[in-house]
């Protein structure tokens, strides 16, 4: 396999299948418990088991765990990143104490019992207009670059949405104080905390892209993001997903695959795209849908149209070389 189909091979591995909703109507409401904890705390480390055990069990439900200073200001993982652990923390009120949980946004009780399946039950089951995917572009020794897709499934009504976007290590292996020496899905830095507008027509899709440079505390290997939607008034998670579990995408040398020799817009696209490069080389476009399968070939110089209104709503593979360099961009249709 040359090096241009090893690229597209990687790319289309990359995208999968589950990215691609073409039957359009409620989503499945994914279920997050964000986990209030700290390292020296030694109420932690007895009731923290519980809700691993109970997660262990709940494969549905995502989990992030974030180290106030309080009751604790000298914990480890707090001390990384002290501002951002303790705004989320007095995000739900409830700065002071250790360890909480708070599920698709319902803060619980002090004393909760965290292996009840009680815990999680009544977010279960349930539905929304808004379907998140997470496509990692780059995971190493040097940086996190992930893809946030946000799209409408139904139309709806929600307003006041807000996206939430963090970093974070899958496991921390640190002999802790409080006698714990695992820590799980621990939060490291916000990657994008900022108001959004959800369009209402079902099939609209807006594109995040977040990224971070790898701290040397990190394990490059172990990090991935987390987005959550969420409403602002009332603090409900509408959606929420994880890119954990996804692996690297650009396993070849950049040499070989150029970011930015052409510029394609606008993503989403209808009728028309634009493909505009940095100079008069012999370019070739080749469009493919995600089962792979090759749509449109279009060569060209300096820039061209490309008429897509025969295209149908979902995602498409713009790969786009000079016989040297390859660039390769996901982009979608509405």
């Amino acid at each position: 396999m040359n090096m241009y189909k090893l690229i597209l091979s990687l790319f289309f591995v990359f995208i999968g299948f589950s990215s691609v909703n073409f039957v359009y109507g409620q989503t499945t409401r994914n279920v997050v418990v964000e986990h209030f904890t700290n390292t020296r705390c030694g109420i932690c480390a007895n009731r923290n088991p519980g809700l691993f055990t109970n997660l262990e069990s709940s494969k549905e439900v995502m989990h992030l765990s974030i180290h106030p200073s309080r009751p604790y200001s000298n914990c480890v993982l707090n001390n990384h990143n002290t501002s951002e652990n303790d705004a989320r923390t007095n995000y739900y009120n409830i700065y002071g104490s250790t360890p909480r949980v708070v599920v698709q946004g319902e803060v619980k009780s002090v004393g909760e019992d965290f292996s009840s399946k009680s815990l999680f039950s009544s977010a279960l089951n349930q539905t929304t207009p808004i379907e998140l995917s997470l496509n990692t572009i780059k995971k190493g020794d040097d940086s996190l670059v992930v893809d946030v897709i946000v799209k409408t499934t139904e139309a709806h009504s929600l307003s006041d949405l807000n996206l939430f976007v963090v970093a974070a290590e899958d496991t921390v292996f640190y002999d802790a104080p409080n006698g714990e020496k695992q820590h799980y899905d621990v939060f490291r830095k916000v990657l994008l905390n900022q108001a959004i507008t959800l369009s209402s027509t079902d099939g609209d899709s807006t594109i995040y892209r977040v990224s971070v440079a790898n701290h040397s505390d990190w394990d490059a290997s172990r990090m991935f993001a987390m987005a959550m939607v969420q409403n602002s008034n009332d603090k409900k998670i509408e959606q929420v997903e994880s890119s954990k579990g996804d692996a690297d995408v650009i396993t070849v040398s950049t040499k070989n695959v150029t970011q930015k020799f052409s510029k394609i817009y606008p993503n989403p696209f209808k009728e028309v795209l634009t493909i505009q490069t940095n100079n008069a080389d012999n370019y070739v476009v080749e469009i493919f849908d995600v089962t792979g399968t090759l749509i449109k070939t279009k060569t060209f110089q300096n820039s061209t149209a490309i008429n897509t209104k025969s295209f149908t709503k979902g995602v498409y593979i713009f790969s786009i070389s000079n016989g040297e360099s390859v660039q390769v961009e996901r982009l979608i249709k509405n």
